[in-house]
């Protein structure tokens, strides 16, 4: 007989990439990121890739804890190396020096390079931090000599020409044009931009006067026309200002594309083009990629780099080409010559170096992180709430809508935290306070409301014209579907005392009281308020509010006194705004043996100083449950030798 061999179980943690991206309200960024994620998972072993996680990080964020638990730094994309524009300067570095510090491989994919000044402090650290050991690899999909000669010295590090990434749409969104489509895309930037890049003369009057000679000229070719943007609120805000210019800002519903909110809206919009015309670089990439022709209206180089590696450099006009006429004759003999050739033509440039950093760096990470001990998990969904029912895509918070919870829910959440409101007609509704802020999300006007809004108006509204709102009825009842033991805590901010009893006469109406019993907390910041809600003998525990110490301070409250207070009301929860976070008021709950929630934290720097301070939940816009799980605690793979 043959003696069946030892078999052994091995714990390995599993490789995690960290993808670096630019996160703001230009769609163009999260486009890259989106391709740039599509493209790494390509690359993946085909055997092993089960054994990889992927995370996605705000370059601005600077939460190191989770950058040094990586394995992989890659750089999504998009204008990263430059210094006089934004912050990248700074930022870029930052994340350098501490995968340096922690031997963790560094990849740029396909990044742009934006000048070089040897007399600039900001130029030369980013130059300094560029060569770091850490650093294996960067494409760059424009200006590679600027890279080469002035910017890299290490030459142990890879530099090639690539393209960006966003070409890959088709296959990443599974998008295509209309084909029949008839009207042309004008993509309008705000006014400023090509005085902020130092071209002269192209003011805020010349604009508008070139976008309406645009609009004009189309029209008398028998086209229509359509102005859109990338998602940035100045570049909409400009769009419409051209609109009221021409004397026809009662057509923007037509003639203005909604502000797109996801990148599969801006794509989408696109490619309902026949043709555009467009200042943003990346509805130029767009368009491109899905076999649109499109004329660049440059303010930035890279836009000239950009038609170079199309082998149309014709199509991008620089400031003294900004010709109405000129413009659209160039844009009509760039649609009678099509897009040729394809985005295919460039894919191994940006996949063939791409893959080889995943598969020789990602191999050496999974041999040398074995384990066979696994450290105690942490049960994220018992520790992070979904504040405001869950933020969007690292931009969008305090919404408090259906489709935030619904995010939240698929991404592991049990725990969450709505705002609630009273309507102008004493209906409870989910809102984060009648503000101005809340007023430009809804897309209204503050005037018209003073106080607040009714509620068929607000029901009628979309948080930034895309997400609907909600009442707490519908809140509850699509919370009472779902499976184990969930919690809700209630915001209602600091009503006025007439206020405070209408709230709670709506809550008593709710349906399905017993269902929610356990279920429910409230956030109150009074003792009157405590009182009142005790005295109505709601079916909900009573979170009570802790101020900053400075707060504290000027009104002369204890933390003993809280903590006497909580005792005598038989409250267990406080609520505290993490200004309100350190070790004196966290021996103070802890010897009061009171339960906290602090609100709120999107860093896990941030996060695991609050848990290893004893915070019981902490409240969050932007990561994620299942995120989180998949990264540290269920990091590990089974190997069965």
């Amino acid at each position: 007989m043959f003696k069946r061999p030892y078999r052994k179980i091995i714990y390995r943690k599993k490789v995690k990439i960290l993808l670096i991206q630019i996160v703001n309200r230009n769609l163009g960024d999260q486009v890259i990121a989106d391709n740039a994620s599509w493209l790494v998972r390509q690359a993946l072993p085909r055997l092993t890739g089960r054994h990889y996680v992927l995370q996605h990080y705000d370059i601005q964020s600077e939460d190191y804890e989770l950058l040094q638990t990586a394995d992989l730094i890659i750089f999504a994309g998009g204008g990263l190396i430059k210094y006089q524009q934004e912050q990248f300067h700074v930022y870029v570095p930052q994340i350098l020096e501490c995968a340096n510090a922690c031997n963790i491989p560094v990849y740029f994919n396909c990044v742009g390079v934006e000048g070089y000044d040897a007399l600039d402090e900001r130029c030369l650290r980013l130059a300094q931090t560029l060569n770091l050991p850490c650093v294996k690899g960067i494409t760059v999909r424009d200006d590679l000599v600027t890279l080469r000669k002035n910017y890299i010295t290490n030459q142990q590090i890879f530099t090639a020409a690539a393209i960006d990434p966003a070409v890959f749409i088709p296959q990443v969104y599974g998008i295509g044009k209309d084909t029949q489509s008839g009207t042309i895309g004008l993509g309008v930037v705000r006014h400023r931009i090509f005085e902020d890049y130092g071209i002269a003369g192209i003011t805020r009057e010349f604009q508008l006067d070139m976008w309406r000679g645009i609009a004009v000229e189309l029209e008398a070719r028998g086209y229509r026309w359509q102005f859109f943007a990338n998602g940035l609120r100045s570049d909409y805000d400009f769009a419409l200002e051209i609109l009221e210019s021409m004397g026809r800002a009662s057509e923007a519903a037509k003639l203005l594309a909604p502000r797109p909110l996801k990148s599969t809206e801006l794509i989408e919009t696109i490619a309902s083009y026949a043709g555009i015309i467009a200042c943003r670089m990346h509805a130029n990439i767009i368009a491109y990629a899905l076999g649109i022709a499109s004329v660049g209206l440059v303010w930035n180089d890279k836009m000239v780099f950009w038609g170079e590696r199309i082998g149309c450099p014709e199509r991008f006009l620089t400031s003294e080409q900004f010709e109405p006429k000129r413009i659209v004759q160039c844009l009509t003999d760039s649609m009678g010559a099509g897009v040729r050739p394809g985005p295919g033509q460039h894919a191994k440039s940006v996949q063939r170096p791409l893959r080889k950093f995943v598969r020789q760096y990602g191999g050496m990470a999974w041999k040398q992180s074995r384990t066979e001990k696994l450290k105690k998990p942490v049960c994220w969904a018992d520790r992070l709430v979904a504040a405001a029912l869950g933020g969007m895509d690292m931009r969008y918070t305090n919404m408090n809508t259906p489709e935030g919870l619904n995010h939240a829910l698929e991404h592991g959440f049990r725990l969450f935290e709505a705002d609630v409101r009273l309507t102008s007609d004493k209906k409870l509704v989910c809102v984060n306070g009648w503000s101005k802020s809340t007023y430009e999300k809804l897309g209204v006007c503050a005037q018209q409301y003073p106080d607040a809004m009714d509620y068929d108006t607000f029901l009628s509204c979309r948080m930034y014209g895309t997400f609907p709102t909600m009442d707490v009825k519908h809140l509850l009842q699509r919370l009472c579907q779902q499976q184990g033991d969930w919690k809700l805590i209630l915001d209602i901010g600091k009503p006025k005392k007439e206020t405070l009893a209408d709230m709670i006469g709506q809550l008593q109406l709710l349906d399905q009281q017993d269902r929610l019993n356990g279920h429910l907390l409230i956030r109150l910041q009074s003792k009157y308020d405590v009182e009142t809600v005790q005295e109505a003998g709601l079916p909900m525990q009573i979170m009570y509010y802790i101020p900053p110490k400075q707060v504290r301070e000027e009104k002369n409250i204890t933390l003993d006194a809280i903590g006497k207070y909580c005792k005598k009301r038989g409250i267990t929860w406080v609520s505290m705004p993490k200004e309100a976070l350190d070790e004196e008021v966290m021996t103070a709950l802890h010897k009061q043996k009171l339960k906290s929630c602090l609100f709120s934290y999107n860093r896990y720097t941030d996060v695991a100083q609050a848990m290893q301070l004893g915070v019981d939940w902490i409240a969050t816009s932007y990561l994620s449950v299942r995120q989180l799980s998949d990264w540290y605690e269920s990091g590990y793979t089974i190997v069965i030798r």
